[in-house]
C-alpha cells in the first residue's frame, strides 16, 4: 500500500512541476511582450474604426492612455486583449 502511495506522490510532483514550468514559460512570454502606446490613427485601423470614434469612446475603452491635456494613446497589448476579449462567437 505505501508503495502506491509514494508513486502516487511522485506522479503528483512531476505533473506539479510541468505545470509550475508552462506557467513560468507563459509569464517569461507575457513579460518579453514590450507594450507599445499607439497614435489615434494607428489603432483606429487595428480596430477598423474611425479616428473620430475612436475619441468619441476613449473614456469607455480599457486600453486608453491619457498623457496630457489632449493627447491620447492607445495600448498595443491593451487592443490586443481587447479584442481578444470581443471577438464574435
Amino acid at each position: 500500500m505505501s508503495e502506491h502511495i509514494f508513486t502516487l506522490e511522485l506522479a503528483l510532483a512531476e505533473l506539479l512541476r510541468r505545470i509550475v514550468r508552462e506557467e513560468l514559460a507563459a509569464l517569461a512570454q507575457a513579460v518579453n511582450q514590450q507594450d507599445r502606446l499607439l497614435d489615434a490613427e494607428e489603432a483606429a485601423k487595428i480596430l477598423c474604426v474611425s479616428n473620430i470614434w475612436l475619441y468619441r469612446n476613449a473614456k469607455r475603452l480599457p486600453f486608453t492612455r491619457k498623457l496630457g491635456h489632449k493627447m491620447l494613446r492607445f495600448s498595443s497589448l491593451g487592443i490586443q486583449k481587447y479584442i481578444a476579449v470581443k471577438k464574435p462567437i
